[in-house]
């Protein structure tokens, strides 16, 4: 998908660290499917990276936590879960439900936690009852921390979202490709500044206006 795509240009940038959660690890598409729900909302592309960004602290949470359990039965390893803020009651029901419960640390940066895993389903019992994390602030510090990851991320979406349009209808097509040219800047730019956050959150900025218009014109010829 566009998203990943986008993100894999940064590899090389990214030095080898102790592991430690990335907002690549985890999913997003409910969390999204959320978001656009309702399209006559204001500001909808803002809204949904934040919806991202508050979803990762919960995911960040619940794998931190699973990761200081992984000398431990994970049923009876709560300390950490308590730490982060978080029921252990929902890991448990995880547990229950039969998650796997594979080591942690092994997961990289441009690896994703499967669906079945004990983080995915505990993350997302927790969404679902509206838990909310100790630590909830997200690093700002440049585009290759927290938020330039959940601004990469979040403009992929919104091209998924518009491509499957664009394929059926040249002019959808045609703002496609203006969206990405007004947005980045010109060839010589270096990569790091011609992908910077300000030009993904600009495409993802034009990409829901262009959503927004064409879902709110088609409920209306229906």
């Amino acid at each position: 998908m566009f998203r990943l795509a986008l993100i894999l240009l940064f590899l090389p940038t990214l030095a080898a660290a102790d592991w430690s959660p990335r907002p690549t690890m985890f999913n997003y598409d409910a969390t999204f499917a959320r978001c656009i729900q309702d399209p006559s909302l204001p500001d909808l592309a803002a809204s949904c990276s934040d919806a991202i960004a508050t979803d990762y602290s919960l995911k960040r949470a619940v794998a931190r936590a699973v990761y200081l359990c992984a000398d431990s039965q994970l049923l009876t390893c709560t300390i950490p879960f308590e730490d982060e803020g978080l029921p252990a009651i929902a890991v448990r029901i995880a547990i229950d439900s039969g998650c796997e419960n594979s080591d942690v640390s092994s997961t990289g940066n441009w690896d994703k936690f499967d669906d079945n895993h004990c983080v995915t389903v505990a993350s997302d019992i927790m969404i679902d009852e509206g838990v909310v994390p100790l630590d909830t602030d997200i690093s700002c510090r440049n585009d290759l921390d927290d938020c330039g990851f959940i601004a990469f991320l979040n403009v992929g979406f919104w091209i998924d979202l518009i491509l499957p349009i664009a394929d059926d209808d040249p002019v959808v097509l045609d703002l496609h490709r203006r969206n990405i040219t007004d947005c980045m800047v010109d060839k010589f730019t270096p990569i790091s500044e011609l992908y910077s956050r300000w030009a993904v959150d600009c495409v993802s900025e034009r990409h829901a206006a262009l959503w927004v218009d064409i879902t709110l014109n088609s409920e209306q010829d229906n």
